[in-house]
């Protein structure tokens, strides 16, 4: 039925010959095979989603996505709803870890507003126009239909506004107080599990909060989970929120547009999560950048099969991880394409 809406595009298929390229490549260089372990897999598959056997070093786009969620009501936070918004002009300043990181990186950042109460004035971004906040997925869906849709769309457009400024790769990070709630919602129903297999201290809440957030999650998955009937985005709709959606669609874009796509942490991952139920061919253009501490993300990098290319006990979002993660893509395309054959130097192989 997604597909018959229009949502959920045709998946172009990652390059089999460029990575074919790559590996023989990865074969001559001035190294024994397999030493430099998953850097020579990083760079292989950055070969295959952007169809270049060797090259520069990939443009990179981070897309945060920004929403407020009614779940809020159920005090499920250890922070007050109007700190999104103010993140948010954080992150226009280039003050939060996800801008010094990505600039670090080489890459740009989109912000988008995808439904916060109270956005900052004077940063620039994209509003898609999304309600703020999302309902409160404890007592009715989070999003309505033509939300839901609108939103997903706006990510795709999102994609193919990168494809179109010549970006090879995009990490999709957000910010929303409250939003490990529905993250771990989506988690356990997408992966079959209890709340108490999902559930984490997100920015921190102590027990009393962790027992009141897992009391929500089992309340908010007796009420939709069966009522989604194992639609994939009928669970996003009524278990997610406005990023999450915007995400979705992020993720199915860059499948659209031919984008490699590199995972952040367990917001980001159960969007794209979704999208890849909606479209499983996506999952050649998915790189794992890390696993955080909640527990809800190591269900979904297995739900997915992924490997997280590092892992530094973060929980911070906004793709921060992704961003870390991308300074390791970036060595390993640096190698790829920097160092020299046996043959070159005359060195037997």
């Amino acid at each position: 039925m997604s597909k018959l809406m229009g949502l959920v595009p045709e998946i172009r298929p990652v390059d089999e010959a460029a990575r074919a390229a790559a590996l023989e490549r990865q074969a001559q260089l001035l190294k024994p095979p397999g030493s430099l372990g998953r850097l020579e897999e990083v760079a292989v598959w950055v070969a295959g989603v952007t169809g270049r056997a060797r090259g520069p070093i990939p443009k990179t786009r981070v897309v945060v996505a920004a929403a407020d969620h009614g779940v809020m009501e159920e005090g499920v936070s250890a922070f007050p709803q109007e700190v999104t918004g103010q993140m948010l002009g954080a992150f226009g300043a280039g003050w939060a870890a996800i801008t010094v990181l990505a600039a670090h990186a080489g890459a740009d950042v989109v912000l988008v507003d995808a439904g916060v109460i109270a956005p900052p004035e004077s940063v620039a971004g994209v509003d898609v126009g999304l309600p703020a906040p999302s309902k409160n997925l404890a007592v009715e869906p989070a999003l309505a239909e033509d939300e839901v849709r609108s939103a997903i769309r706006a990510g795709r457009a999102l994609a193919a506004s990168a494809a179109a400024d010549g970006v090879d790769l995009l990490i999709a990070g957000e910010m929303g107080i409250g939003n490990t709630t529905p993250a771990a919602c989506l988690t356990a129903a997408l992966c079959g599990l209890s709340a108490e297999q999902v559930v984490g201290r997100g920015t921190g809440v102590d027990d009393d909060g962790l027992q009141r957030k897992r009391a929500v999650i089992e309340r908010a998955l007796a009420l939709h989970v069966e009522a989604a009937g194992g639609d994939p985005l009928e669970i996003l709709r009524r278990l997610g929120g406005g990023e999450l959606a915007v995400l979705c669609g992020l993720a199915l874009g860059a499948g659209e547009h031919g984008l490699g796509l590199i995972c952040d942490g367990v917001i980001a991952t159960a969007a794209i999560a979704i999208a890849a139920e909606l479209a499983p061919e996506l999952k050649g253009r998915l790189l794992a950048g890390h696993r955080s501490v909640e527990p809800a993300h190591e269900h979904l990098l297995n739900h997915i099969g992924l490997r997280p290319l590092v892992e530094l006990d973060l929980r911070l979002g906004e793709g921060s991880g992704a961003a870390t993660a991308l300074l390791v893509v970036n060595a390993a395309c640096a190698l790829h394409d920097g160092m020299a054959t046996f043959a070159e130097v005359g060195v037997s192989g």
